[in-house]
Order: structure tokens, then sequence, then C-alpha cells
């Protein structure tokens, strides 16, 4: 017995690996919605609106399917309702809204203005529409948007291609688990991807050739709370997507959402296991801290046996304006310390904080987790030499390292990672290795915090 499931867990890693050119949608099986059905869910109001945009129109297609029958497998009851906008791989595709039960899955686009219509997923205002769709049609106390979908951390560079994070795992036979080959950075691999034929794109949509960019989501953030929940912010947004927890995205969306739960590493594609995910709703409505929360801590129980390389966290996003108070502070006594060290003390602590070696680091290397980096340059402070008039520049920065690691471990109220990760706590940054890429300059984070002087100094 042991041995076929150790049999199943490969075969499931090859289906992960295989190539999906060829690959047709599998139809799901969907019903219009009764009237009486619809009166009496109008009437019967739940909890929660759980929206999931699945933007699937590239290789992840398959377990797009497989994702929705896993909702199907709690679905929506007195306590939540779950709706989908599903966005299928092929241009004949056409762009479908779902309300998932566990009786059915419902169509509810067959007739609207949307009906025969392949929706573009990488439009901001397709994604404002679909939540204006399950805002007005699934009113409920709180509401969770999950961006189903690749994902590339903080930067938007349209020069590379994405492509599913589940080719940089392999299966090893003696632990029988999936592990990450870390010999080449994530954004390098999809680099070396764009250059290879019939390959997908970065983008969302691979029939429009679009992705949500930070300034469409930004936009999209915006209308959405202003104008369909008169200014109140989105309880949860949730990216079943890689490499997304990072203080730049939490800064990102903090003017519209309370909590946001991402993975810092990149994510198998089979993505959430959302039967375990959903599953207290079957008994009880949750607050959104509990919800975020054991977003986390499903998804730790649908990898745990699977993989030793795996994140997830839930962020409060109201301390990010606290991280990002400290961090500006340390950019700038950092620079300080740059423009006055004696022997190159200073560039070399901050190098051997920030090294692979030492610190936290993801399937993409520029990606490093905070916290650990912070802690790292409190263990070498004492090895920074200045020049005597700016020495009490050492403890000053000693007391804003030390509180700004107070504000990651208030802003991360939950945080789950595989053995492989056990020091990620939760929150990255970037901090390249060499070059800064064009688009981290057009973030809000660098505004508040003018990190990327530092990155500039460092460098």
């Amino acid at each position: 017995m042991l041995h076929r499931f150790y049999f199943l867990k490969f075969f499931v890693f090859l289906s992960l690996i295989s190539s999906l050119s060829a690959y047709k949608p599998e139809p799901l099986t969907l019903l219009p919605e009764p009237a009486e059905h619809r009166e009496r869910r109008k009437e019967n109001r739940s909890d929660w609106t759980f929206i999931v945009y699945i933007a699937a129109d590239n290789d992840l297609d398959y377990f797009a399917r497989r994702n929705i029958e896993e909702m199907k497998l709690v679905g929506s009851n007195k306590n939540i309702s779950i709706v989908v906008q599903l966005d299928r791989h092929g241009i004949h595709e056409r762009t479908k809204r779902l309300y998932v039960t566990q009786e059915a899955i419902y169509q509810m686009n067959a007739t609207d203005e949307t009906a025969g219509q392949k929706l573009n997923s990488g439009s901001a205002q397709t994604l404002i529409d679909c939540c204006k769709w399950a805002i007005e049609e699934f009113p409920a106390q709180h509401y969770a948007l999950v961006l189903w979908n690749h994902g590339i951390g903080i930067l938007d560079s349209i020069r590379s291609k994405t492509t599913n994070a589940s080719e940089l795992f392999t299966f090893n036979p003696a632990n029988h688990m999936l592990e990450l080959d870390r010999s080449i950075g994530f954004l390098q691999f999809l680099e070396e991807k764009a250059n290879q034929p019939n390959d997908r794109g970065v983008c969302f949509s691979d029939t429009y050739g679009s992705y949500l960019t930070n300034q469409k989501i930004d936009y999209a953030l915006k209308e959405i709370t202003q104008n369909f929940l008169g200014g109140k912010k989105l309880d949860i947004v949730a990216f079943d997507a890689c490499l997304m927890a990072m203080v730049e995205v939490g800064s990102l969306i903090k003017p519209y959402v309370d909590y946001m739960v991402a993975s810092q590493e990149v994510e198998l594609g089979t993505g959430w296991p959302y039967h375990h995910v959903l599953a207290p709703f079957l008994e009880k409505p949750l607050s959104p801290k509990e919800f975020a929360s054991h977003i986390v801590r499903g998804y730790k129980k649908g990898y745990e046996n699977i993989t030793s390389d795996f994140t997830q966290s839930a962020i409060d996003l109201k301390y990010i304006d606290a991280i990002e108070n400290s961090i500006k502070k340390i950019s700038s006594l950092l620079i300080q310390m740059l423009h006055h060290q004696l022997d190159y003390s200073v560039k070399r602590a901050i190098r051997a904080s920030r090294s692979r070696r030492v610190c936290t680091c993801f399937a993409e290397p520029s990606y490093i987790d905070l916290h650990h980096f912070f802690t790292n340059l409190l263990e070498t402070i004492d090895f920074m030499h200045l020049e005597k008039e700016k020495m009490p520049l050492i403890p000053t920065l000693k007391k804003e390292l030390w509180a700004c690691l107070k504000a990651i471990d208030q802003a991360v109220i939950t945080n789950e990672t595989g053995s492989n990760l056990e020091s990620a706590k939760g929150l990255s940054i970037y901090f390249p290795l060499r070059h800064i890429d064009p688009s981290y300059l057009q973030i809000p984070f660098i505004k508040t915090t003018r990190w990327d002087n530092f990155l500039r100094t460092a460098l």
C-alpha cells in the first residue's frame, strides 16, 4: 500500500511537469441556476462571498477544473458563497461566471451581456466587472478575492515569460518528496523559456497577450472598494500564485485590503487545496483574521507531505505602514554608514547578511526574506566600523532593526513553511544581486521608503 502511495505521488508529479501545449480543456458540467434557487439564495445571504478570479488561459488550465471540483466538495452554504470567474485556455473558450454548490456548478452568465465572450483576464476592467457582479449578485458581510494564476512577485518585467513553476521541482526517490531546484533563478528560468518557440508569456491571458500589472491591480482594487463597497476595504485579497508574499505587494494593496494571503516561494501548479481551505465553512462562519489564518494552515495540510519547499503566510496589512517607516529609517542609516565606513566594513556586512548562503531566498534569488536579512544585519553589526564621529549611527541602526522585526512579527499573523524554508518569516523584499529592474522603480513602496537609494548604494 505504501509503495502504491509513492507511485501515485510520483505520477502526480509527472502530470505536473508534462507538456500542456496540445491540451484541450476538459469541460465542466454546468447547469443553469433554477429561478427558485436564486430567490432562496437572495433571501438567505451568506456571511462571506469568496470570489475566485481564475485566469487559466495559459498552461495552468489543467488545474483550474481540479480546483473548482475541490471547491465543490465544500460548496456554498449559509456561511459562504463560492463564486468563480473562469477564463480557460484557448481563443474559443468563453469566459464563464460560476456559482459553486455541493449539488451542482451553476453558470450564471449563460444569457447576460458577457455570454459568448472571451474576456481579457489581464484587463483591470475585467477584474472590476467580475467583482461588481459578485458583490451585487452575492452580497455579504465579508469578501475575499483570490487572484489565481502565475505570479512573479512585485516585478512587472514583460521581457520575461511565465510558465508552470512545477517544472522547477524534481522528484527525490530517496525521500519521496518534491524538491525545488535552486541552481537557477526563477526570472532567469523565465527568460530562457521566453527564447524558446511556442512558449507562453508572462501574461495572465495568452489569447490577449496581457496580464495584471501593479498599476492595473491598484486601479482595479481602488474602483472595486470605492464604487461597490462604499469605501469599505476588501477583507482578504489572496494570491494563488507564485512569489507574491512581498512587503512591496502588501504596500501596493494596503489602501484597499485588510488581510493579504500569499506565498513567498513558487507554488506547484496544483495551487491551493481548496477543500482544505474552505472546510471550516461547512460548520461555522469565520472572522476575516480566522479565515486568512486558516487558508495558510489549509495550504500546509495539502503540501506538507509532498514537498519541503513550500511557504504560505497571512499578513495583517495595518502593520505595513510601520514596516515601511522602519525600512525608510534603516535605508537612510545604512546609506550614511556606507558613505562613512572604514575598510568597506559596512558593505561587507551587508553582503554577508544578504548572501544566499546565510539569508533565506527563494526560487527567484532577488527576493529575500526580510526578517532573516535584518536579523543577519543585527548579527553582523559589530563588524561595521565607521569614522569616529559617525559611530552613534550603529546603536540607532540596532534600534530600528529591532523595531522593524517587531512590526514584521505583528504583521505576519500566520506563517507556515516546509522544512527547507524554516527561516522564512512570511514577507519577502526585493534585493537584486546586480541591477535594479526598471519596473521596480514605479511602485508605491519606493516612494515611501526610498529602498532603491539603498540598493544603488549597496550594490
